[in-house]
């Protein structure tokens, strides 16, 4: 969407500090090479290396310019490379990091209403832009739509709600399955949610943050409803195409 136009570059990042935030999920902080923060857009995302293994991606929850970088990384037991990361950092107290890199990010405040959608850790992604735009004169609307199998998912549920409070023209729509439903509900409920809101699908840009499962779902739901494609933003759209 708007890429900066910095190249990727590796660096030994040390760790600041890991808190749990949720159920398996963990808000991971880091100094800044050198004391000083790396360039990057809002909504990009970086890759940590550990000796032996493939390359560990996840979103940056922390916006550019910010003291630390933040990451929000989830690690249930069956996820043994996200457990890998949470124990090689315990121990290291260190990892080398590339960044920046994806498309779906700004650079600059859109012209145009913003929709941000995620599911799980891609709020992560919209914590970015959300504390981007917040502070850079952002003249647009931005509507967070929040996808979750269980309230409790909504890990940082409270600060989208601050949000929501002080800045009039931000809003929140968390959008929650049932007890019941299916486990992936809440994917084809974020397109739901949006053309319920009445949106001018003309006019508003969307960025989007999840599994496949559910960028496809959100895109699909909007397009027959007179949705540009061209106006939805997600690195799925890179790393796993459809044919």
């Amino acid at each position: 969407m708007d890429a900066n136009a910095q190249q990727p570059k590796t660096d030994l990042f040390h760790l600041s500090e890991i808190g749990q935030v949720g159920n398996d999920i963990y808000q991971v902080r880091f100094e800044w090479p050198r004391g000083r923060p790396v360039p990057f857009s809002a909504g990009q995302y970086l890759a940590i290396h550990l000796p032996g293994r493939d390359p560990s991606w996840f979103s940056i929850a922390s916006a550019p310019g910010a003291e630390q970088l933040t990451l929000h990384i989830q690690a249930p037991p069956e996820w043994a490379s996200a457990h890998e990361v949470m124990e090689y950092l315990r121990h290291e107290g260190c990892a080398r990091i590339s960044m920046p890199y994806g498309e779906a990010c700004l650079s600059e405040p859109p012209g145009a209403p913003l929709l941000l959608v995620v599911a799980g850790t891609g709020f992560a992604q919209a914590k970015s832009i959300v504390d981007y735009l917040r502070f850079s004169r952002m003249e647009q609307p931005v509507t967070l739509y929040w996808g979750a199998r269980d309230a409790g998912d909504m890990y940082l549920r409270g600060t989208a709600e601050r949000w929501e409070e002080a800045w009039p023209d931000f809003h929140f729509r968390p959008v929650v399955c049932e007890a019941d439903a299916a486990s992936d509900c809440h994917h084809e409920r974020l397109a739901e949610a949006i053309l319920a809101d009445g949106h001018d699908l003309g006019q508003v840009k969307v960025i989007a943050s999840g599994s496949p499962a559910m960028v496809y779902s959100v895109l699909d739901g909007l397009t027959p409803a007179g949705f540009d494609p061209a106006r939805f933003h997600s690195d799925v759209l890179q790393y796993a195409p459809r044919d």
